[in-house]
């Protein structure tokens, strides 16, 4: 009786919990499995860096670029303005800037400082950047940054996928240790770099070298990716702005000329909602031998 007892009553019950089991089980597998293919499916900052280094004409080629001067020009609303900026690898540069034909910005690295002066009708001002803020304007004018981001510790995030311009792209957050942020944007077909954003948070009036714009750091023009100009003349921290959002769309990128198929992005467009700029190459020259000279802090 006792046999037959549990037969009828407890075996179906267990029969009944194991069934159930093996349905959790199951269904915990494929979401495992799902999940897990997802997580595969969405590549590293480094792999999405390298794919837009390839996309721009490879390590190799760009490695043979010495130095490099760019020049650029944009309409504003207060008028023409134009920018020339000389850079020497690895982390040389010298900028200048110009509205209406007058000189309002310029900015020298020699690799561990930037120094900027700024001024407008006759109101001069002078500032030296160092360490991390140095960094930050550093990766701002170099055309290359990202050669330099194991160098400086830059700090690389995948978010995930937005939409720009209607097609997907890869955003990566990146941050210079106790430094500056700053987000990126990498168009998932092509590899290709089409945007930048940051905020404008805690910008200051009349300081040169304080970060103005959409990359951290920077004091000028840029190298055909620099965003940090404040359209009118001077720095946009003149203005005293404490926040919002700059964003900087890249564009029709080009083979520079003898630079072994290297690329870089000839329109810049950048703007924060109160106004809005379009900034194009004019001309670049590679290996032209600049001199030391253009890099000195005095």
């Amino acid at each position: 009786m006792y046999i037959c007892s549990f037969q009828t009553q407890v075996l179906p019950l267990f029969t009944y919990h194991f069934t159930i089991m093996k349905k959790i089980l199951s269904i915990l597998f494929v979401f495992g499995v799902a999940m897990n293919a997802s997580a595969q499916d969405i590549p590293t900052a480094d792999a999405i860096i390298d794919k837009y280094l390839a996309a721009i004409g490879g390590k190799d080629a760009i490695a043979k670029i010495e130095d490099l001067t760019i020049a650029t020009s944009a309409e504003t609303q207060r008028g023409s303005m134009e920018s020339e900026i000389k850079v020497k690898k690895p982390n040389k540069f010298s900028s200048v800037m110009y509205m209406m034909g007058n000189e309002v910005m310029r900015a020298t690295s020699d690799g561990t400082k930037v120094e900027t002066v700024s001024g407008f009708g006759g109101n001069t001002n002078n500032r030296v950047a160092e360490g991390k803020d140095a960094i930050a304007q550093i990766l701002q004018n170099v055309p290359f940054p990202e050669l330099l981001y194991a160098e400086y510790s830059v700090e690389k995030t995948v978010v995930g996928k937005e939409a720009v311009n209607g097609k997907d792209a890869w955003k990566i957050d990146f941050a210079i240790p106790d430094g500056r942020k700053w987000s990126e944007f990498f168009d998932v077909e092509s590899g290709l770099k089409v945007k930048r954003m940051a905020s404008m948070e805690g910008m200051r009036g009349g300081a040169g070298g304080q970060r103005q714009g959409g990359q951290p750091g920077g004091a000028a023009q840029g190298t055909g990716q620099g965003d940090n100009q404040r359209p009118g003349g001077g720095q946009r921290g003149g203005m005293g702005m404490g926040g919002g959002m700059m964003n900087v769309v890249f564009g029709n990128y080009k083979e520079i000329k003898d630079g072994n198929g290297v690329k870089i992005p000839y329109t810049r467009e950048q703007g924060n909602g109160q106004f809005s700029s379009k900034a194009e190459v004019q001309s670049v020259k590679i290996n032209k031998g600049i001199k030391e000279s253009n890099f000195v802090i005095k």
